[in-house]
């Protein structure tokens, strides 16, 4: 068990061991719940909506232009199709 320190403005810093069990990097986005009396961080992934609108519209683009294949019958056909792209 590790103690932190509340500090000013209600900061406290996650110590080294529990941040390498954790795998928490710098920049991380952690989601704070309170749960059964105790503060739980979980990690939380946070889409960047301009990355997802360029996926979304070049998807759009190879799908208008034709390059597309599919509908597979099986996992297997569509994993020989994905060899056969490169």
């Amino acid at each position: 068990m590790a103690l932190v320190k509340v500090k000013n403005k209600f900061q406290v810093t996650i110590p080294n061991e529990i941040r390498l069990q954790a795998h928490i990097k710098e920049g991380d986005i952690l989601e704070v719940i309170v749960q059964d009396k105790a503060i739980v961080f979980k990690p939380s992934a946070v889409l960047d909506r301009d990355s997802v609108d360029a996926a979304i519209a070049e998807g759009l683009r190879d799908y208008k232009e034709g390059r597309v294949f599919g509908p597979f019958d099986s996992v297997e056909e569509f994993k020989a199709a994905l060899t056969t792209i490169s």
